[in-house]
């Protein structure tokens, strides 16, 4: 047996470096070098960077090459079967040889490839005529475990090509539905004696949907020795769960393509989830300075509300916030604006309200850059209170963050009206009633809080409705503020509290605080869960955009009696994956009483109301709207003319990816409300 040795000494990856730019010469002929390329290993061995030894013995020989600093040693054993020479060809192998076949054993770094199938071709090979021992050789390789192949060459002036890569695989941190990973960048250099040259970045594999080229300088390039291109890829994952991709660049080196692995783990996160709070808490209050100075709010000045960081609002990671506007005691009729702290004050109106008044409107505002809110008052002077309910989570981008309460929209029904003979009447002087739900054993038990519409009927004397959990010390924020005689609607969130004297449902209380009786009607448009039902929606927050005004014909037209109108919502507020529209809906100067109820366009116009009038007034409350097919909804009016002005402060959207189709026909009006099995109700006095 011989031994031939020859020993280089440098850095095992080739240096890189940007095309044109002058590098270190690559290698001259007679070649000593060792590649490996595939879906584990990839390493090219030559002269500027290794030792590279070579052994013949008996029909085969033995390639070795390692770093000087001895990291990384690889070889790679050639043999004829028995009987034979190696001689020039192709020829099929197998890891221990046998069969007829040539032997092939690729190993490196604690790893060997076993029983591996492949293939040999010996381009050419040379012996010295005295003594028969090879003194050149030159080879391509494949063999199937780790998918690797390569060149060797021992003393041989046959050019090769090859190229080194940065990485074989990429595999993303989770990333948020919705969202893009950081770039991953896949650097590609020459490293053989002759020019790499590639053709086109193909994404392929099993989700390749899941992934974006950004950046790719490699495409149609020419490289010489030490000359890289890169490649930028982002994951943006589809569904939730892993997924996988194959980014595969064709080249003239004997494999014919190099090929990256792609991995991303599409999360849901908690963006446009929302936190209900147990209790409400006050930020503002310009009767006792409380979040503002102590003196009414003018006509055509704005407070600056700082929300973030107050009332267990994160100083972070909030998008928005739902708060109920209370003003009082204006000094003329009005309007005020409530929109994001440092943009321009938008076309909308968020409570409507005439002199003397005293009431109440549910906001949901996203949360300026700089953590606050603005309110603007339109004309004269009117002390101003803001009670906050609960807040949606923004987009984390450290994606760490676990969802909180999902909206599900369900049928819109009526939970309770105490005109119906069977609840007894209306509720009485600090009575209280207990309203529970049931949506079956998948939703029960997850169930946070309820969107409702709470309405205040006919009462004996003023006062106000609360509408809470029931649990603990009543919160000091009113639902809705009424006067003797009045019909007075607002739309809630209300957290729930687990009822087991309701037969064991979730269940909300509201409670009338007054001298006097009232009636009281409760409608139900929708629920939020606490994140862990696989398929509910998320809140995506928009500047207050107006769609709809029928005084000047924006939208549809005035109402001139009882009728419906059909509204598209345009594209600059809902998309693909809106189902619902966060609203504000006013109507102005109706004619005479009556009511408006919205709806999805395709859908059963339900038996529930969303804003009760009276004639001659401006009244606005706030509606969670459901969408049809080009998201459409509808506006039904009961009676006399009236004008309509809508303006949407966000959408409920569906989480691409995240709906199992089990859960998502329960989005599309299928959820039925049962029955409490304790009947009507529980009423009770207010302690």
């Amino acid at each position: 047996m011989r031994k031939f040795g020859a020993a280089f000494v440098a850095a095992i990856l080739a240096v890189t470096a940007l095309p044109g730019v002058a590098v270190a010469a690559g290698p001259t002929a007679p070649y000593d070098a060792f590649t490996l390329n595939g879906s584990l290993w990839n390493y090219s061995f030559d002269r500027s960077n290794a030792t590279v030894t070579f052994d013949e013995w008996g029909t085969g020989l033995t390639i070795t090459a390692y770093t000087f600093d001895h990291e990384h040693r690889f070889s790679a054993l050639v043999s004829a079967p028995v009987g034979q020479t190696l001689g020039v060809g192709t020829f099929p192998t197998v890891g221990t040889g046998g069969d007829g076949r040539y032997r092939l054993d690729v190993r490196g770094d604690g790893r060997d490839c076993g029983e591996a199938t492949g293939s040999v071709t010996i381009h050419a090979l040379t012996r010295d005529p005295a003594t028969g021992d090879i003194t050149s050789v030159a080879a391509s390789y494949y063999q199937d475990c780790y998918e690797v192949s390569g060149e060797i060459r021992w003393h041989s002036d046959r050019p090769y090509v090859n190229g080194t890569q940065s990485a074989v695989n990429r595999f993303f941190n989770p990333v948020d539905l919705g969202h893009s990973s950081p770039v991953q960048t896949v650097s590609i250099t020459s490293s053989g004696s002759s020019a790499l040259q590639f053709g086109a970045v193909v994404l392929g594999g099993a989700t390749p949907e899941a992934f974006t080229i950004t950046g790719d300088t490699c495409t149609g390039a020419t490289l010489t020795y030490g000359q890289s291109c890169a490649i930028n890829v982002i994951g943006r994952p589809t569904t939730i769960g892993d997924q996988y991709a194959s980014l595969s660049l064709t080249d003239n080196t004997v494999s014919g393509k190099r090929t990256v692995e792609l991995r991303v783990t599409g999360r849901s996160g908690g963006e446009g989830t929302y936190v209900p709070l147990f209790s409400s808490s006050r930020l503002l209050d310009t009767r006792d300075g409380n979040g503002a100075p102590k003196a009414p709010l003018g006509g055509g000045k704005t407070i600056h509300l700082q929300v973030a960081g107050r009332g267990g609002v994160p100083t972070s990671t909030v998008s928005a916030v739902v708060l109920n506007m209370t003003v009082t005691g204006p000094t003329s009729a009005g309007y005020l604006t409530v929109y994001p702290g440092g943009i321009a004050r938008p076309t909308a109106s968020s409570l409507n309200f005439p002199a003397g008044w005293t009431g109440a409107n549910s906001v949901t505002v996203p949360v300026g850059a700089n953590g606050q809110v603005d309110i603007y008052n339109a004309a004269g002077n009117v002390h101003v209170i803001a009670d906050l309910l609960g807040y949606y989570l923004a987009y984390d981008d450290s994606h760490t963050q676990e969802p909180a309460g999902q909206y599900w929209p369900t049928v819109p029904q009526r939970l309770l009206d105490s005109r119906d003979p069977a609840f007894g009447g209306p509720l009485g002087p600090f009575e209280s009633v207990t309203i529970p739900v049931a949506y079956g054993p998948t939703f029960n038990s997850h169930i946070r809080a309820l969107a409702v519409n709470i309405t205040a009927v006919t009462p004996t004397q003023g006062g106000y409705v609360m509408a809470w959990t029931g649990r603990g010390q009543p919160p000091t924020a009113s639902t809705l503020n009424f006067t003797k005689g009045s019909v007075v609607p607002n739309f809630a969130v209300v957290k729930t509290a687990w009822c087991s004297e309701c037969g064991e449902h979730p269940a909300i209380v509201v409670s009338n605080y007054s001298g006097g009786s009232t009636h009281i009607v409760v409608d139900i448009f929708g629920f939020y869960d606490d994140g862990q039902v696989p398929g509910g929606l998320r809140f995506h927050p928009l500047n207050p955009t107006r769609i709809v005004d029928t005084r000047d014909g924006l939208g549809a037209s005035t109402f001139t009696g009882a009728g419906t109108r059909t509204v598209t919502a345009p594209s600059s507020v809902a998309g693909d994956n809106t189902y619902a529209l966060v609203t504000n809906v006013t109507g102005v100067d109706p004619a005479n009483s009556t009511y408006l109820s919205l709806w999805a366009t395709g859908k059963t116009q339900p038996t529930v109301s969303n804003l009760n009038l009276t004639p001659h007034e401006v009244r606005p409350n706030a509606a969670f709207v459901n969408v049809g097919p080009g998201n459409k909804f509808n506006v039904f009016n009961a009676a006399w003319k009236v004008d309509v002005v809508i303006d949407v402060a966000g959408t409920f959207e569906f989480l691409p990816g995240s709906v199992p189709s089990t859960q998502a026909a329960t989005l599309d009006g299928q959820m039925p409300l049962h029955s409490s099995p304790t009947g009507t109700p529980l009423r009770q006095t207010l302690r």
